[in-house]
């Protein structure tokens, strides 16, 4: 029998030759997709699956007193994220439905487990589900211990528990306009928590390890483990002794007065620190927002008027008057002067607060009776000009440095634009506006024989190592110090000052046997 040659038709060459082409081409395009175009996606996804990463939030360091005692302190808490779209591939692949989820998370946390349900749904603005999502912040660690052990016995790999912290003020509303607060993120928002936000914060550190299949960490692989940095302590210039004083007597003045507000700065004019803030009313730090929705009312709640608000000083402005007279010596201690009331300024009647006048007086007189046609006779004869360069050099018309937020520079009438009547009004204390920071700090230079220091609250910043160790990593330093009046005016201002408590205007605050002295 002859063997048969087999005759392979072209056509079928053909048909088959661009089968096998396409079927080339659409695994070639299909690995392009995935190598190229959808690479770094999967590859991230896929890393992802394997790989455990949890951020290890830094402690925020505390804000102590001078002398130690703790003013606001950071408590260990944890908060818990959900990825709801490795959620609901994990109810896919195990056959478990939401509602389970549910009751499993909020049996553990001891949540409403409605409202677990209700946050298991969330989207962003482009219908995703959301990969981070916060469920619940500031938990306790008896509660996490719980669900730790349910992500682990249902392999809850979608769960994310990370550290977190709660700020607490032990002293509730003490020094609160001067501490000032932080949000849910643990930052600050005003105050010596903001000011000192970098210090206090710290450096957030990281855990990365890999997972097998059932979302358990593998035990031979090694742990990508960064240490979190703990914020810095703030040491304070505050003494809490004096603060509690302080308040005491602000409370007082506010009820007895039913004054809108009271605003006390107690500081050391040898070098700028304050040693007490106190505005009344305040607030308890531990609860800010004390019920108040209406945010406009809340910020005036929280506004430090101490640094924020200017005002006319009034008579306590003659203390910059009666200096640069004295250093100018347009004036001397016997000078002669007299108040019939009143003073005419290019036509226009200026009142003294005494209608009848004081009749005859001397440079001390005038400040001890605060007359202000007396005043405006030293202003007249500095002029514009040389008033508002000691207006200048005593820190008025702008921020005093000091550390705190929102701080108000003031208003100074320029001095091409000062006219007769403006200098007459500015020189016992009207026109103008300064801050009680900006007053305390220029009367501060007065008692430091004339130089000027920055008003400040932090005295130096601690570091903490892990051993409980403690090293200054930041002390104060001074920033604004100047010499603004010779010593020998500044002791003359003072003593005179000394007096108009004793014998003047002030004679109410006068205490025998101390020496007190003030406007």
């Amino acid at each position: 029998m002859k063997n048969k040659k087999i005759k392979i038709k072209p056509i079928r060459v053909k048909s088959t030759f661009i089968i096998f082409s396409l079927v080339f081409l659409l695994l070639s395009i299909q690995l392009f997709r995935r190598m190229v175009l959808q690479g770094e996606f999967l590859g991230n996804k896929a890393e992802q699956q394997f790989l455990n990463e949890a951020k290890i939030s830094p402690k925020r360091g505390s804000i102590l007193d001078r002398n130690g005692r703790e003013l606001a302190v950071s408590g260990d808490v944890y908060k818990v994220n959900l990825d709801l779209l490795a959620m609901q591939e994990y109810c896919v692949r195990y056959n478990e439905t939401k509602e389970q989820v549910s009751e499993e998370i909020s049996g553990a946390l001891g949540m409403d487990n409605d409202k677990v349900l209700s946050m298991l749904d969330k989207t962003d603005n482009n219908g995703r589900l959301l990969r981070g999502m916060t469920l619940e912040r500031k938990i306790e660690k008896d509660k996490i211990d719980k669900l730790k052990e349910v992500r682990k016995t249902k392999k809850y790999n979608f769960m994310i528990i990370e550290n977190d912290s709660t700020r607490l003020y032990p002293n509730n509303n003490f020094l609160a306009h001067a501490l000032g607060i932080v949000d849910l993120e643990g930052e600050g928002v005003f105050g010596l928590e903001k000011y000192y936000d970098k210090e206090l914060m710290g450096v957030a550190g990281i855990r990365i390890a890999e997972l097998d299949k059932n979302a358990s960490e593998l035990p031979y692989e090694d742990v990508v483990y960064t240490e979190a940095i703990n914020g810095k302590d703030v040491i304070l210039s505050v003494d809490e002794s004096i603060q509690y004083i302080a308040q005491t007597v602000a409370d007082k003045a506010l009820k007895d007065t039913k004054a809108k507000g009271v605003t006390i700065i107690v500081t050391n004019p040898k070098n700028g620190e304050v040693l007490a803030m106190v505005n009344k009313p305040d607030f308890n730090l531990n609860d800010p927002r004390m019920g108040i929705v209406d945010n406009e009312k809340l910020q005036q709640l929280w506004r430090n008027k101490a640094v924020n608000d200017v005002f006319e000083p009034g008579s306590t402005f003659k203390i910059t008057t009666i200096s640069a007279a004295l250093e100018e010596k347009v004036t001397f201690l016997n000078d002669d002067f007299y108040c019939k009331g009143f003073t005419v300024v290019n036509g226009t009647k200026v009142n003294c607060w005494k209608p009848e006048g004081h009749g005859s007086e001397k440079l001390i007189d005038i400040l001890e009776n605060s007359c202000n046609p007396g005043f405006m006779e030293l202003g007249r004869r500095l002029g514009q000009e040389r008033l508002n360069k000691y207006i200048y050099d005593f820190g008025f018309g702008k921020p005093a440095g000091i550390d705190l937020t929102g701080e108000a520079a003031g208003i100074i009438k320029p001095t091409d634009q000062m006219t007769a009547l403006d200098l007459a009004t500015i020189s016992f204390g009207q026109t103008d506006a300064a801050s009680p920071i900006q007053i305390l700090a220029a009367l501060n230079t007065i008692m430091n024989d004339g130089v000027y220091s920055t008003p400040h609250l932090m005295k130096e910043v601690v570091g903490v190592d892990k051993n409980g160790g403690t090293s200054v990593s930041k002390p104060y330093e001074e920033k604004n110090q100047r010499q603004v009046i010779s010593k020998d005016t500044a002791n003359t201002v003072a003593k005179m000052l000394e007096e108009t408590v004793s014998k003047g205007s002030g004679k109410q605050t006068y205490v025998e046997g101390l020496g007190i002295a003030g406007k």
